[in-house]
């Protein structure tokens, strides 16, 4: 029997989940064929989209990647791109609705995988926006609102907010007034301790205002300013107002009934929707570990192992992950310094700085394309 495995997105674990069957499984299963959807043409290398908003900082060719490149290697019958957006599954059909070009589409699978991810409200390049150009678009624009801007306000105490801070801080801080939200006492408050009080010390050294202890109440704006009343009732006047918090996975297409409470697919262990054998999920959009990078490529190639052995009628050969139960973050903290914690250890700055900071692991992201690696594991 035909196998048709469709993944919905092309991120990190879509692309890479796509290369590892078709690299590996492909040649032991007969008339397998894997179809990847994705609105955009080009991948996001968003790892790199705290220094990239920046204007002139990193070039639009190091973050924006044609997808179809890195698979023309393969057969046309073994792998199929589409250039549209799901809007809805059916599993008692197999079937997956896509809008291609304004027009509906309808996809049978035999195995499917969501790997849709996550973004941020307010369509904030930090994710992909849309299509290639829509992301390419909100990047620019963005860029040109950080020139413009005197005043710029952060909220997020997490890995992106404080990274973006620090980022204009190292570039701005002697120039623009730039103002970091958290809502406890330190940045970064799911690791060590330390480990935020580092960051807090390197943002204030680079003259990063932190607000400690309060949240976004409410949002007005006047003409191009923004004021940000605060939950003590304080009010924060700024030009540019970048919320980063309150991650959402890209949900939105599938059965509430297969989401939890807070719109990611329940997962079991093997990386299957709770419930049902022949829909997985890696990276933000299900509910397994954090939705951090590092987890979403471990994910699937995990998820890659397991669906070649069900497609090679290997079930038994299907195994569990063993969920993190403990923090793995890099912290850039600018162009030099950084923090984070690996495990139980808190990780040193000058191994953050080498390991991520000067590139944000841009270097990697044509191996990605190419199906050589996802960041920093092989495929």
């Amino acid at each position: 029997m035909a196998e048709t495995v469709v993944i919905i997105g092309a991120g990190y674990a879509g692309i890479g989940t796509a290369h590892k069957l078709l690299k590996y499984t492909t040649p032991k299963v007969k008339d397998l064929k894997v179809i990847l959807i994705s609105p955009s043409t080009h991948h996001y290398w968003n790892i790199a989209a705290v220094r990239g908003v920046l204007p002139g900082e990193i070039a639009d060719e190091e973050l924006f990647h044609a997808i179809q490149t890195g698979f023309d290697k393969y057969s046309k019958d073994a792998f199929e791109f589409i250039l549209g957006t799901a809007t809805g599954i059916d599993t008692a059909s197999n079937s997956v609705q896509v809008d291609v070009a304004s027009d509906a589409k309808t996809i049978i699978y035999t195995q499917l995988v969501i790997a849709t991810g996550s973004s941020y409200p307010g369509q904030l390049p930090f994710t992909t926006v849309g299509t290639y150009e829509d992301s390419l678009g909100a990047l620019h624009s963005l860029q040109r609102k950080v020139t413009d801007a005197k005043s710029i306000v952060i909220a997020g105490a997490g890995p992106t907010g404080v990274e973006t801070a620090a980022e204009l801080g190292y570039e701005y801080g002697e120039l623009k007034q730039i103002t970091l939200i958290i809502g406890g006492d330190a940045p970064l408050p799911v690791l060590r301790p330390d480990v935020g009080k580092t960051a807090a010390m390197e943002l204030e050294r680079l003259q990063v205002k932190i607000l400690h202890g309060v949240r976004v109440a409410s949002l007005d704006k006047h003409g191009d300013q923004v004021y940000i009343t605060l939950s003590d009732g304080q009010r924060v006047e700024a030009d540019l107002f970048l919320p980063l918090y309150g991650m959402r996975p890209n949900t939105r297409f599938v059965p509430t009934q297969l989401l939890d409470e807070q719109g990611s697919l329940n997962l079991d262990k093997t990386l299957r929707v709770t419930g049902l054998d022949n829909v997985w999920s890696a990276g933000d959009a299900g509910n397994l570990e954090p939705k951090q990078l590092i987890y979403a490529e471990r994910q699937a190639l995990h998820l890659a192992d397991n669906l070649n052995s069900v497609l090679i009628g290997n079930p038994e050969g299907v195994k569990e992950l063993k969920p993190a139960v403990t923090p793995q973050v890099f912290v850039t903290l600018g162009k030099k310094k950084g923090t984070g914690q690996y495990n139980w250890v808190k990780v040193p700055s000058f191994i953050v700085n080498a390991a991520k900071g000067k590139t944000l692991f841009t270097e990697k992201a044509s191996g990605l394309i190419a199906g050589k690696n996802i960041v920093r594991s092989s495929i």
